[in-house]
C-alpha cells in the first residue's frame, strides 16, 4: 500500500475569509500531497504565499506557507492507495507537472461553484477542482458530479480517508522536525 495526503487549509488572508464567508465550510483550500512530511504539495493557488497573484498550478511550499501565515490551519488526511491507483495518480500528476506553465487559477470558476452550474475553461481550475478531477481521472474515486463542481467538503468524504492531523501547519512541521 502507498499512501496520498489531503491537506485541507485556512490561512486567513481576505481572499480566504470571503470563500469561508460564502461556503460555510471551515477549510476552503485543498492540496494533494505525496509524502507525509509535505515537501511534495500540489494544488492551484498562489504562486508566492506573499502576494495574492499570479495564480495557478503550484508546487506549495508548506514551510513558507506557516511562515508568512503563522496562524494558518489545517486538517491532514492519509489516503490508502493500491499500487496501480497510486501509479495512476502520480502519472496524472505528471501531465500537470510537465505543462504547469499552460494553467492558471479559475477566478470565474468560483462564482459557478456558488451557483452549482458546471462551468470548465481549458487549462483552468481552482483547487478542489484539481484536487476532484485528479483523483477521478486516477479512478481512486468517483464524486458523482462534474469535476467543475468539486468542493473541499466534497473531497473530505472520501470514505478511505484518515485523519491524521487538524491544528496549525506551524505546529505539524515543527513535529516533523523533531522526528
Amino acid at each position: 500500500m502507498k499512501n496520498a495526503y489531503i491537506i485541507f487549509s485556512f490561512t486567513g488572508t481576505y481572499f480566504s475569509r470571503f470563500l469561508k464567508f460564502m461556503s460555510k465550510e471551515k477549510y476552503i483550500h485543498v492540496s494533494i500531497s505525496f509524502d507525509e512530511k509535505l515537501k511534495e504539495v500540489y494544488s492551484f493557488g498562489r504562486h508566492n504565499p506573499r502576494w495574492a497573484f499570479p495564480c495557478g498550478f503550484v508546487l506549495e511550499d508548506m514551510n513558507l506557507i506557516s511562515k508568512v501565515f503563522k496562524n494558518a490551519t489545517c486538517q491532514i488526511y492519509q489516503l490508502p492507495l493500491t499500487k496501480n491507483e497510486y501509479k495512476n495518480l502520480r502519472k496524472e500528476m505528471k501531465n500537470y507537472i510537465d505543462k504547469k506553465n499552460e494553467y492558471h487559477y479559475n477566478i470565474k470558476g468560483l462564482v459557478h461553484i456558488q451557483f452549482n452550474k458546471i462551468y470548465h475553461r481549458k487549462h483552468h481550475f481552482v483547487c478542489s477542482q484539481f484536487v476532484g478531477k485528479i483523483l477521478s481521472d486516477a479512478n481512486i474515486y468517483n464524486f458523482k458530479k462534474d469535476y467543475s463542481l468539486v468542493r473541499p467538503k466534497d473531497i473530505s468524504k472520501i470514505p478511505r480517508l484518515e485523519k491524521i492531523y487538524e491544528g496549525k501547519i506551524i505546529d505539524y512541521l515543527k513535529v516533523l522536525k523533531n522526528d
